[in-house]
């Protein structure tokens, strides 16, 4: 069975590990870097090298040389987990079975109703929604990508709980990485067999579609309550970036803080320099 993978994040490294040696992974496509994307993008080069599995940096993944690539190598599966970039019909057209997408979050199945706790929303950023929301669950879908964002059929999904209190958005890509593979391998088999699940989703009872974030969206609020502030900081930890409050036209990057009982007890800052810190 040859997959093609597609990935700029952690997500992609857990699912490649699940993947290779498993099925044929033809290769993995990634981008040449962050560029305009909202999050930094991960290093594939290494774990790639490894496993000699051929690495393709590419500016998008719509682009026509792209195309002839991927139509190349024939693939049964393609697979964007980790990635930002929609996807068009004329790539969804390219593997046998189907193209294959992960959204982290725990999107409904038909006849479902959303639960306050658990974030169900499709859109951009669940990570970051995920924390600021004070969610107590979220999750990853995997699903049947199409021209849609996140509506096409459900192939498998994992529930993540989430430590309300002090869950960043570098201990929440792990987390939710870790489930990735874990779906992965548990469905290998019908994946092996070119007949996994598509359960119908439910896309009318939903939560409200995330809007897309920029850096410039993570400015703290003097004013804002402290609960809320250390919820903004904690979505924005490395890889994501950083929350900043501005003092006397300097920006001021929060990097890390810790807080209990509703008083802050650390917090690392750092001045200047891009909202990523790298």
């Amino acid at each position: 069975m040859r997959v093609v993978l597609f990935s700029m994040n952690d997500f992609g490294k857990h699912a490649f590990e699940a993947l290779v040696g498993a099925v044929d992974l033809v290769a993995l496509f990634t981008v040449r870097e962050r560029g305009k994307h909202y999050m930094d993008v991960t290093d594939f080069s290494a774990l790639a090298a490894k496993h000699k599995v051929p690495l393709h940096k590419i500016e998008s993944v719509n682009d026509p040389d792209v195309a002839e690539r991927v139509r190349a190598l024939k693939p049964d599966y393609c697979m964007t987990i980790g990635w930002k970039q929609i996807v068009k019909d004329h790539m969804l057209a390219i593997p046998r079975v189907g193209w294959i997408g992960g959204h982290p979050a725990w999107l409904l199945l038909k006849g479902e109703r959303s639960d306050p706790s658990v974030l169900s929303a499709p859109g951009n950023e669940p990570l970051q929604y995920a924390i600021r929301g004070g969610y107590r669950k979220t999750g990853m879908t995997l699903f049947w990508v199409k021209s849609k964002i996140d509506a096409g059929e459900v192939f498998a999904r994992g529930e993540v709980e989430m430590d309300v209190d002090h869950e960043t958005s570098a201990t929440l890509v792990q987390k939710i990485g870790k489930v990735t593979g874990d779906l992965l391998r548990a469905n290998m088999k019908s994946l092996l067999a070119g007949s996994p699940p598509r359960l119908q989703q439910e896309l009318e009872h939903t939560q409200p579609y995330m809007k897309p974030l920029h850096a410039d969206d993570n400015r703290i609020d003097p004013a804002a309550p402290a609960e809320a502030t250390y919820r903004l900081i904690r979505s924005c930890i490395y890889p994501y970036p950083n929350a900043f409050i501005e003092l006397h036209g300097q920006r001021i990057y929060v990097e890390q803080a810790r807080m209990e009982k509703g008083v802050f007890t650390e917090m690392k800052v750092r001045v200047g320099g891009t909202p990523w810190g790298v």
